[in-house]
């Protein structure tokens, strides 16, 4: 069951359209990137792009058919990895990179969200992910090279250079592959999140093509009173 509240955002997927490129895009859904050389521990920032409207396949995000199960219907979200970034010396091309997908929803937070608690809620199942039949990994890489994904809710400062203030995370990398119901929740407690961005989303990192798709399904988030 979804978190009790004010809903905010619900989607269930049915509606958009499976060749419509604008059709994630059109729901308020986001794409960001960042690249990172994975030979380095910790694997060092080296660059981002974005944000873009989310595309709707071929790459890091797809509205999917077939995967689903009663609760799900037809339709549901495949995210996975951006194959295509970003040319031939970086990235999956040049194989020690660390690729950062990034697909979200975001908003505002008002003065009467302060004092609320924000929960994402969402069914999940899993994908290719670490598929051993596809194993690309390359053994000189630091950290290994198996993808990992994540649904998150962060919040970040546009006063303070978009500075980040507070992130949960799900882990979503071991899923079952029978559907599963997840929740992420942070409490809006801090005044001083007045005004703030808070985007809420999946994420995954991969290395030189390794298969990282996981299906999400019957998105909800909601605002209601934080508990004592």
């Amino acid at each position: 069951m979804p978190p009790s509240g004010v809903a905010v955002y619900e989607q269930d997927f049915e509606s958009l359209g499976l060749t419509d490129p604008a059709a994630l895009s059109g729901d308020g859904w986001f794409y960001f990137g960042v690249v990172f050389d994975g030979t380095q521990s910790p694997p060092a920032f080296k660059f981002d792009f974005g944000p873009f409207p989310a595309p709707n396949g071929p790459q890091t995000v797809a509205v999917a058919d077939g995967e689903g199960g009663t609760e799900q219907g037809a339709q549901q979200l495949n995210m996975y990895s951006n194959y295509e970034c970003c040319d031939p010396a970086q990235g999956h091309r040049n194989g020690t990179d660390l690729v950062e997908s990034i697909v979200f929803q975001e908003l505002t937070v008002a003065a009467e969200d302060v004092g609320k608690t924000f929960a994402f809620s969402f069914d999940a199942k899993r994908g290719n992910i670490n598929d051993p039949a596809n194993d690309n990994c390359i053994n000189t890489v630091n950290p290994p090279c198996d993808s990992t994904a994540n649904a998150f809710i962060k919040t970040i400062d546009p006063n303070n250079n978009f500075a980040r203030t507070n992130l949960v995370e799900e882990d979503t990398t071991n899923l079952l592959v029978d559907w599963e119901r997840k929740t992420v929740s942070l409490n809006l407690t801090d005044p001083a999140l007045e005004g703030q961005t808070l985007q809420f989303g999946f994420q995954t990192v991969a290395n030189a093509f390794e298969p990282s798709a996981n299906f999400y399904d019957n998105v909800v988030a909601t605002k209601s009173p934080t508990a004592p």
